[in-house]
């Protein structure tokens, strides 16, 4: 009976693995390769983790799952036509990604202690959590006008997902963000790598299996110029990601923190920054240079005319002027020459958008709903100007007025908080931090980041059509509660120690400071301290006197 009994486990694995194997058979290659990796990554996971901590390498996995379109997207939702399906990310299916269940493993690793030193508690950050809260459930009572309830309820799922990946992060340790910041930049490299083939080639790499489009060409001074999109699917949605990871590379460059550090965020940024020219993103190309003199602002500050920065600062006018020659003319073409009405589209659109908003101002025509009601509602005719979109469904290029229209105005008051509290929070991190120190200018990057994004959204529809820039923007209102818990920890510490040295004091506060960096402490000023012992020991003197009398 014993025997029988043990030979039940391994047959229950190999009767699934044969019933997998039949299902994976029939699936798309991206389906079977997601069904062979995720099972054997958490059997290797759970297995490596009696061992050694895991959370640098999830943190990893994370951060490809940022880079690359890694996701599966069930019971897909097909009557909307034309509605930027290969782009979507989850708005129109159920949809699982890499990042996702990175943040899952990540979460149910740290109460369990796999992986790490021991068991932890899960900390739930207030401002992040009921925020995100607030927006669901605006989603939710736009239910009372939408006229899909499933679409809504697809992108309910997607938030859901989004405020998981946002907990883990806010749960990481300060170490640990900086791994996740530096993997980031690291994978940056990658993608600008891929980007360039694309351009040069006109090659897909083989990426369609992701769900990439074929390669986007643009009709730009009445001819077709070629856009890369590495792995974001679209070069727009390529655009969305450098200018999101720009700042938080720059920041790591500009810190104070070790030199391999600044290295790899200066690598980072340079990449991005070669990155988002081949995209030939006119409003990413706008956000950098207001991220980058917020970044220099808040992260440098008073270290901007010293000798070293102003030589830095004219190598970097030197390099600027190089390109700038090399480049110069494709930018200025992009940014002035006939771009086949695509500017043109905008106006419009958004004015039919404004139409619908005012047909449900207070809830919205619904959450994910815009596309399939904007030509059947729209008054105007503005949707179907000069027939750019027939009767198929579209989005309105403005994450704002998108954001207005689906959810009203009380989902857009939830949608401000939302970010508005990520942008406070970010601030007051680098506020309250030494000038350079590393984690603060990961945070106050972080906030930069969002809001080059959201000025972006004045023109393009930003994260609300792909998941995985939603994940990267959540993953830095993640990043940014993270920094301030560990401000919040140290701060009772440093309050109560008393009088700490220059060293003890940097290393309450979280600072990283490179030992050629660290200030040197003041030395006190001539004669005070002899001043104070001359008093100490007079006054000593009576008692014992008195002490040798009695």
């Amino acid at each position: 009976m014993r025997a029988a009994l043990r030979t039940l486990p391994p047959l229950a694995i190999g009767a699934g693995a044969a019933a997998m194997a039949v299902s994976l058979a029939s699936v798309p290659l991206k389906f079977a390769v997601v069904g062979l990796v995720a099972p054997l990554g958490a059997l290797g996971a759970l297995i490596l983790g009696q061992r050694v901590r895991l959370t640098p390498f999830l943190l990893v996995a994370f951060a490809v799952g940022l880079t690359v379109k890694l996701d599966v997207s069930m019971f897909q939702h097909f009557e909307a036509v034309g509605q930027y399906l290969p782009s979507i990310g989850g708005g129109a299916g159920l949809t699982v990604s890499v990042a996702f269940l990175v943040a899952l493993t990540l979460i149910a690793f740290k109460l369990v202690g796999i992986g790490e030193a021991r068991p932890q508690r899960l900390s739930l950050d207030p401002p992040l959590v009921l925020t995100q809260a607030a927006f669901m459930a605006a989603g939710v009572l736009s239910l009372a006008n939408a006229g899909d309830p499933a679409y809504l309820w697809f992108d309910e799922w997607r938030f859901l997902t989004l405020l998981v990946v946002s907990v883990s992060i806010a749960n990481l340790s300060p170490r640990d963000v900086r791994t996740l910041a530096l993997a980031i930049c690291v994978l940056c490299l990658v993608q600008t790598a891929a980007a360039a083939v694309q351009y040069v080639t006109g090659s897909e790499l083989g990426l369609g299996v992701l769900g990439e489009e074929q390669i986007v060409e643009e009709n730009i001074n009445f001819q077709a110029q070629r856009r890369a999109a590495g792995f974001k699917v679209h070069p727009n949605i390529l655009g969305y990601y450098y200018e999101v990871v720009w700042p938080l590379a720059l920041a790591l460059a500009l810190s104070r923190g070790p030199t391999w550090l600044r290295l790899v965020g200066a690598a980072g940024a340079l990449s991005a920054l070669g990155g988002v020219v081949l995209t030939l993103s006119r409003a990413s190309w706008l956000t950098y240079p207001l991220s980058a003199t917020l970044v220099v602002l808040l992260v440098y500050r008073d270290r901007l005319l010293t000798r070293a920065s102003l030589i830095v600062a004219g190598l970097l006018l030197l390099v600027g002027v190089i390109a700038a020659i090399v480049v110069g003319p494709m930018i200025w073409e992009r940014l002035f020459a006939d771009d086949g009405g695509s500017a043109a589209q905008r106006g419009p659109l958004n004015a039919a958008a404004l139409a619908l908003f005012a047909q449900f101002p207070i809830l919205g025509v619904g959450l994910n709903n815009f596309g399939n009601m904007f030509a059947t509602l729209d008054q105007t005719g503005l949707s179907r100007l000069a027939g750019l979109f027939d009767r198929s469904n579209h989005v309105v290029h403005n994450l704002h007025i998108l954001v207005l229209t689906e959810v009203g105005v009380v989902g857009y008051a939830a949608f401000a908080l939302v970010f508005g509290m990520g942008l406070w929070r970010g601030f007051s991190a680098i506020r309250r931090a030494p000038v350079g120190d590393p984690l603060a200018a990961i945070a106050g990057a972080s906030a930069i980041g969002l809001l080059a994004h959201l000025l972006h959204g004045l023109v393009d529809p930003g994260f609300r059509l792909n998941l995985g820039i939603a994940e990267l923007l959540y993953t830095a209102l993640g990043m940014i509660a993270a920094v301030a818990a560990a401000q919040r920890a140290t701060r009772p510490a440093d309050l109560s120690a008393g009088p700490l040295s220059h060293g003890e004091r940097d290393r309450v506060r979280g600072v990283t400071f490179p030992d050629d960096a660290r200030p040197s402490p003041q030395p006190s000023p001539p004669g005070r301290g002899s001043r104070v012992m001359s008093r100490g020991i007079r006054s000593e003197r009576p008692e014992r006197r008195s002490a040798s009398l009695r």
